[in-house]
This record gives C-alpha cells, sequence and structure tokens, in this order.
C-alpha cells in the first residue's frame, strides 16, 4: 500500500529575514546555526509562531496589532529535518513532498537544492523526491515563504487586485490590518508505486423517484510508465471493478456503482444529511496500491424562479430533493485572521451553534477564504449547505474586478485545481464570482466582467451539477434601501444592506415595506460580550468611555460603534459600559429578528435571509457579528434562531415605541416548514406586572406553502400606555398544545428610556448537573418582569471549551419560569461556571 508521512507539528523553527535574498541564501546553505531561530509549528501563520516565541505581543488585545504589520514586509525560512530510516522509498519508488497550500509564494529545498517555486494560497503543489531520499539517510527541508505581496485593503479599488488571496487581514471594517503569512496547510511526504490516485470525482445521479442511483466515478491516475492496472471502487458494499491496459503519464478512467434506495441527504431541519464515503483502489504490476476516499451524498439541488418575482430576476430558491426551500443563512468569515493554525474544535464548535441556530446554508464571503476540508466535513455531516464565493470583493472606492488577460488567466488556473478539490461535498450547492462586485452600470455579470465569465467556464466544465452566481448582490438594485424599493420596486432581486440598526421606527419601516427575492447580506451592529470585552481591553480604564473620542474603540470597530444611536434610543441615559452593552445587544437582537421575520413573512417571493456577519475573525468591541470571536453567541443569535424555527408565531408593526398614539397596531402571522398546524392563534399585551391589558385570538390553519396572516391586533390602552409593555403571541393545535410563542418588547413612549427605570426582578436558579449537560431552571419569585435575560460562560478567556447554551437573551414574566439547557463542549470537568444576569437582575455566579 501507499503511505503518507505528515510533515506537520512542532517540529520546524523558523528565523525571518530583511530581504528574500537573504532567506534564499540561508536555504541553499543549509544555515541551521547561529542565532534567531525560533520554535514554529506547521500548519500555522508566521504572527502565531512570533506571538509564541515572545517576539510580538498577544494580537489579540488592545491596538497590539499595530505593533504587528512589519512582519509581513519579511521573508521567513521555516525549516525541519526529515529521517527516513524506515519509510524511505525503494531503488525506482516515487515520492513526493507535497503542500496543501503555503500563503503566499514559497521556494521549497531539500538538503539545500532548490525543488522550486510555487505562488497561490488557495492551489496545492508538490514536487517528485524519490530520486533525492536515502534510507537511513537525515535530510533537510527548507521552505522560504516569500514577504506578503501588496494588495488592495477595504478602502481601496478592486481593479488594482491581481492575486487571489484572503484581503480581510489587510485591514477590514471587522479585521484589523494583520497581513496572514505562512505554511497554512498541511504538508506531507507522499510515497507511492508506479500507480498514482491523483484525483477521483463521485458523481452521483438520482433516479426521478429518488429509489436508486447511479454513480459515476472519475479517476484521474498518474502513471510512471504503461502499465496493466486494477481499478475499483466500493460504497456501502457496491462495488465496481476493471482491469485496464494504460499508456504512461495522466490518464482518466470511469467506474458505475448502481445504488438501490440511496439515503437522501437533505438540508438542516428538513431530514437527515448522511455522508458516505466512495473508496477507489488502483494496483499497478508493482503490486503497490494507492487508495482515495471521498465523500459523498445522494442529493438534487437547483435553483428556481423565485414565485411572484421580476420575470427578468434570477433564480434564487433552493429545491432540494425536489423540495422548495427557504434558505435560512448566514454570512460566514474566516474563524481567526490568523486562518493557518488549526482549530478543528472551533470549527466543530461553530458550524453546531450553526446547526443549533436551525440554519441550513452559510455564504462564504469572497473576502475571506476557499475554505478548508474541515469546514466542508463538518457542512457535509450537518446538513448546512455551502455558498462559496471565489475571493473577490468590493472596495470602499470602486468594486470591478481587473480585465488584465494575466490576471483573469490566473483566476481561472486557480480555479481549475480549487474546483476539483471541493466538487466530492454534498454540501457545496453554489460557487458565486465573488463579493459584490460591479460597476456604473450595477451589479457584473459573465458578459460584462472577463474573469467571472472564465471562472464560469470552469465551474460549468468540472462541476456542472452545481449553480452559479457572477456576483451578489445581482439584479437592477443593489441596496436595500427606501430610494430603491420606491423607483424600481420590481428591481431589488438578491440586495444586501443596511448593515447598521435603522432606528426604532426606521428599521421596521423598512424591512416591511422591502420587495427583494433574496437578501444574502444585511445586518445590525452590536457591542461584544462581557468576558471577550474583558480580554480584548484588560485595562478597565480603557473600557469606558466606550466612544470614539477613546484610541481602543477606534481601533476596534469604529464602523460598527454606534453609540449616538443608543443614547438616542435611550434618552441620553446610558452612563456605564454594562447599560450600553445591554442596549447595544438588545437593539442588535430585536433589530436583527425582525429583519428575518419580515423577510420569511414574503416567503416565497423572497426566498432567503442571510444575516452580515455570524462569526468574527477578531476579538472587535463593536461589529456587526452574532457569535463573537471566542464562539460565545451574542443574543442576536438567539434572536434569529427563535425566528429561523420551523415552526412560527410572529407579529408585523410599524415601530418598537408608541411615541404618543394611545394603541398598538400589529398584524399576526404564522407558518410552519414540514407539517400542516390547525388551531388557534392568540396575541396579548402584558405590562412589566404581568397584567394583561389586551388580548385576542384567531382560528388558524398553517400550511408549509406560505406563511398566514391570523388577524391583526389593535390594542388600546385604557388612560396613558405604561412606560413599556411586552406583546405576547401563541400558536397552538387543535389539542390544545403550545407550538411555538413569540415575544416582543416595546416602548410606551417617544424612547426606550423606562427600560432604566425597572423595579428589580428576583429569579431563582436551579442547576442539576448530569455530567456535561446542565439543566438551569429559572424561576420567577418576585418584582416586574425580568427583561433580557442572558446565560453565560464565565470563565477566563483562554479556558479551553465552550458551554453551549440553548437559549438567551429572553424575557421571565412574574408566574413564568423558564429551563435553559447547557452543554459543556470539550470544557474540563473543573472550573465550570456560568453567569445569569438581566437589566433588572444582578448577575449570579453557577458553579
Amino acid at each position: 500500500m501507499r503511505r503518507s508521512i505528515p510533515l506537520d507539528g512542532p517540529d520546524w523553527t523558523t528565523k525571518g529575514y530583511l530581504g528574500l535574498e537573504g532567506a534564499l541564501g540561508a536555504a541553499r546553505r543549509g544555515d541551521g546555526g547561529g542565532p534567531g531561530w525560533l520554535p514554529a509549528t506547521v500548519p500555522g501563520s508566521v504572527v502565531h509562531d512570533l506571538w509564541r516565541a515572545g517576539e510580538v505581543p498577544h494580537p489579540y488585545v488592545e491596538r497590539n496589532s499595530l505593533a504587528i504589520e512589519w512582519v509581513a514586509e519579511r521573508a521567513w525560512l521555516y525549516r525541519r529535518r526529515l529521517s527516513l530510516p524506515e519509510a524511505a522509498p525503494a531503488d525506482g519508488a516515487r515520492a513526493w513532498l507535497h503542500f496543501d497550500g503555503v500563503d503566499f509564494g514559497a521556494q521549497v529545498f531539500l538538503d539545500g537544492e532548490p525543488l522550486g517555486r510555487h505562488e497561490g494560497m488557495f492551489t496545492p503543489f508538490e514536487f517528485e523526491v524519490g530520486d533525492r531520499l536515502r534510507a537511513g539517510a537525515e535530510h533537510e527541508l527548507a521552505v522560504v515563504v516569500e514577504p506578503a505581496p501588496e494588495t488592495e485593503p477595504q478602502t481601496g479599488r478592486t481593479s488594482r487586485v491581481r492575486i487571489h488571496k484572503s484581503r480581510m487581514s489587510y485591514g477590514w471594517d471587522f479585521c484589523p490590518r494583520m497581513i496572514h503569512q505562512g505554511i497554512w496547510q498541511p504538508v506531507s511526504l507522499e510515497l507511492r508505486g508506479q500507480v498514482r490516485i491523483a484525483d477521483a470525482w463521485a458523481r452521483p445521479r438520482l433516479s426521478a423517484d429518488h429509489r436508486s442511483a447511479r454513480v459515476t466515478i472519475q479517476v484521474e491516475l498518474d502513471l510512471a510508465a504503461p502499465d496493466r492496472v486494477a481499478l475499483s471502487a466500493q460504497l456501502n458494499g457496491e462495488s465496481a471493478a476493471e482491469s485496464l491496459e494504460l499508456a504512461g503519464g495522466r490518464q482518466t478512467a470511469l467506474l458505475e456503482l448502481e445504488v438501490s434506495d440511496p439515503p437522501l441527504w437533505w438540508p438542516n431541519g428538513h431530514g437527515p444529511s448522511p455522508v458516505g464515503r466512495v473508496v477507489v483502489r488502483a494496483t499497478g504490476a508493482d503490486a503497490v496500491t494507492d487508495e482515495r476516499s471521498v465523500p459523498i451524498g445522494f442529493r438534487t439541488v437547483e435553483l428556481a424562479p423565485n414565485e411572484g418575482g421580476d420575470a427578468a430576476a434570477r433564480p434564487y430558491t433552493f429545491v432540494v430533493n425536489g423540495r422548495r426551500i427557504y434558505t435560512k443563512g448566514w454570512n460566514w468569515v474566516p474563524h481567526d485572521v490568523l486562518h493557518g493554525v488549526p482549530r478543528p474544535d472551533r470549527i466543530e464548535h461553530l458550524t453546531g451553534l450553526l446547526a443549533h441556530a436551525n440554519v441550513n446554508l452559510v455564504r462564504v464571503w469572497g473576502g475571506g477564504l476557499i475554505e478548508t476540508p474541515a469546514f466542508y466535513d463538518a457542512c457535509d455531516r450537518r446538513g448546512i449547505m455551502v455558498w462559496q464565493e471565489f475571493i473577490q470583493s468590493s472596495s470602499g472606492i470602486e468594486d470591478t474586478p481587473s480585465a488584465d488577460p494575466a490576471f483573469v488567466e490566473l483566476m481561472a488556473r486557480e480555479a481549475e485545481q480549487i474546483v476539483p478539490l471541493r466538487r466530492n461535498h454534498p454540501s457545496l450547492v453554489l460557487w458565486c464570482g465573488g463579493n459584490e462586485l460591479q460597476d456604473d452600470a450595477g451589479p457584473l455579470d459573465d458578459e460584462r466582467s472577463p474573469v467571472l465569465a472564465a471562472l464560469h467556464e470552469v465551474v460549468r466544465r468540472l462541476d456542472g451539477d452545481r449553480a452559479w452566481l457572477p456576483t451578489s448582490p445581482t439584479g437592477r438594485v443593489y441596496h436595500n434601501r427606501l430610494d430603491g424599493i420606491e423607483r424600481d420596486p420590481d428591481g431589488l432581486h438578491d440586495v444586501h444592506g443596511p448593515w447598521e440598526h435603522q432606528g426604532l421606527a426606521a428599521q421596521y419601516d423598512l424591512y416591511n415595506r422591502g420587495t427583494s427575492l433574496l437578501n444574502s447580506e444585511f445586518g445590525v451592529e452590536g457591542m461584544t460580550n462581557r468576558r471577550t470585552h474583558e480580554a480584548l481591553l484588560p485595562n478597565p480604564a480603557q473600557r469606558w468611555p466606550a466612544g470614539l473620542d477613546s484610541p481602543a474603540y477606534r481601533h476596534l470597530g469604529d464602523w460598527w460603534n454606534n453609540l449616538p444611536l443608543l443614547q438616542e434610543a435611550f434618552r441620553g441615559r446610558l452612563d456605564d459600559l454594562e447599560t450600553v452593552r445591554r442596549a447595544s445587544q438588545r437593539l442588535q437582537a430585536d433589530g436583527l429578528r425582525y429583519a428575518v421575520e419580515a423577510n420569511r413573512r414574503r416567503w416565497p417571493r423572497n426566498s432567503g435571509s442571510l444575516p452580515w456577519q455570524f462569526n468574527e475573525p477578531y476579538p472587535f468591541a463593536w461589529s456587526t457579528c452574532a457569535v463573537d470571536h471566542h464562539g460565545d453567541p451574542k443574543p442576536a443569535y438567539f434572536a434569529v434562531r427563535r425566528a429561523y424555527a420551523p415552526v412560527a408565531v410572529t407579529a408585523r408593526f410599524d415601530r418598537a415605541l408608541l411615541d404618543g398614539a394611545d394603541h398598538l397596531d400589529a398584524d399576526v402571522w404564522a407558518w410552519t416548514e414540514l407539517e400542516p398546524i390547525n388551531g388557534v392563534a392568540t396575541a396579548r399585551i402584558v405590562d412589566p406586572a404581568g397584567t394583561e391589558l389586551a388580548s385576542r385570538s384567531w382560528p388558524v390553519t398553517v400550511a408549509p406553502e406560505r406563511p398566514v396572516l391570523a388577524g391583526r391586533f389593535e390594542a388600546r390602552f385604557d388612560g396613558s400606555p405604561p412606560g413599556m409593555f411586552l406583546l405576547d403571541l401563541a400558536l397552538m393545535d387543535v389539542a390544545g398544545t403550545t407550538r411555538v410563542t413569540g415575544r416582543y418588547l416595546f416602548g410606551g413612549g417617544p424612547d426606550l428610556a423606562p427600560l432604566l427605570d425597572l423595579a428589580p426582578a428576583q429569579l431563582d436558579a436551579e442547576v442539576k448537573r448530569d455530567g456535561d449537560r446542565w439543566l438551569i431552571r429559572l424561576e420567577h419569585r418576585d418584582g416586574p418582569a425580568a427583561i433580557g435575560v442572558t446565560i453565560e460562560d464565565d470563565r477566563p478567556i483562554g479556558d479551553p471549551g465552550w458551554a453551549e447554551v440553548e437559549d438567551s437573551g429572553f424575557d421571565v414574566l412574574p408566574g413564568e419560569d423558564a429551563e435553559v439547557a447547557v452543554t459543556w463542549r470539550d470544557a474540563p470537568a473543573t472550573g465550570r461556571r456560568l453567569r445569569v444576569s438581566a437589566w433588572n437582575v444582578d448577575a449570579v455566579a453557577l458553579e
């Protein structure tokens, strides 16, 4: 059998050089002695190695990223010893040094002899070295990571970009300038016989009734010389085999498997997502067998036109296995600015949060990464569809990619390697040319952009079953704004924006009047979580005041610091950090939830919502993320999770305030995704003391095809309305079982300042512990409603693992109780601690 010897791990050292020639000279000399060598890890990132060695300050604290900007200007020589006492190939055998990815340019040496140069972070490369290795000998592998190339930060011009590299780390609104370099993907020594499997593509085709499937397996073979090859493939007990006489070099062979009753792969929430493995084996005359295993999932995916949409619009409705599915999505950015450092536990945690939030699709944003196998494997298992963009993005000044033939050829050449590495994954459903690419005439398409046409041609040729979008957004109107809606209501196809809370009236007006077919990027800003904030700014004096007069806050999210809006919403009475945090996170959660619900009420004309953004690569103090850099969800995460529930009851209203009105008008809507519900929808107004002020109910029948307007609730107040109140909704079936509830907070006057005057509430907390699972029971004992109850991991940042909280950011009325499950994931059994608090409940630690 073939052998693969990993060269990953901590057995590397690195040293920086002011000039590239100095690094190349040292690599040729095998210069491993002398001072300046630092321990290094592969895969990894240069900055991370320097930080661990104490050469640079903590990159995730205060403004320390400013002290790291010099790193990308240097060349970095990585080296390690390579000893093969047992694994060296025999005479005539074949061996390759294989690199899955180096960011960005690299030159490789073995025993001081140059093997070659590679450029491009998303494309693997290798060098055949069988004739250079000797059993029992010790070799030195050296890799010169070149200085990072120049390209455009966010405030720049897209037409100047000439490389295919993550732009985010050059400076973005949610990431400081911390340019990534390093051997960021695995390295291995691959030992093979005369026949090698270079690629395998298992392409399933389902029958019309989904009761059988034919799997065509395209195998690309690399032969040292003409040979007879025994080729076979297995899948769940099914097998196919063939003996072939093949010429030397690269050859393509086909095998077919017939599968009865294939298990269908469904998006999250619509059924199971089984992933199989197709194992392909090839044996040559030398009896050495090579093997390749690739994932497979049985499903059909197509895009269908949106019902009632503009006839000129592209199709945006995903149809999976014949079922039309509302896209419940998020925008995904790299899990870390130092993305080369392997963090499989974080990928598992974050994709687990996606699944828990009822998400069925993520858009991998075009300023970040062609995502990694670990990410795709996790999405395969969890039924999370992936919209993968090539790494092209808008810029602050101009958004048109270059038409330079050399750049177009580069992007097409890289796509020819990128696409085959991901096309086996069932989660991948869409390729997109990039983010927000446009010219003066609007969003670009294949006809007006040579690079988009070239990328589409590669996708069509190498992965023709996948959907394609040239860019996002697409359509006549780019931004989701009232002026665009009024000017061309049918022209909002796939739209972006806004990314800021519009205000306590305008936020609701905008989304109530929406006409888009797809909202693939929009957001609301908010302050980060408490423990992340304290680790980011360990000096309390830097945390307050929290406005843009502070250099720290200007550096750590100045685009998203919305303190003026918060003060307006709370009558200028926010005078401490914790209250600002609660106010900011409340507006983010309520604003984002309402936007998603408003879009879902327009299904099937609107076919999807993808808020910006799910995660963040760097711990900013203010940003639009729903899950902070350390993996802790903000209240916005849980608010969107509720909006994405498979069964929901929601309200449409004009504003979050009465502001002089003596009544509240709200339309009550309900929907279900998988099964019809016959029953009753109810609505009631309650004040903070739990007193019911008005109520109404309606019989309702809800089917999966479309949302249903249950009724209009006109709630009038006798005398002056309370300073704040809650709208409570419920959907019950005919048996009287409550299927789902909904709750909204309103200000009875011109703002939300009455929240600051709430009397204290008493919540009793009881914890039942069962290994890694804690069940927290909260019982309201005294006082008014507990508003904005949050349950948070209260351990120091840096402690491993996470407290995965089932729900947070909810309200508890007098007489109510709540049960919330918490799962400790990858966290030591000792030191576990949670923090429970609310607007009007002092923090309680649960240990």
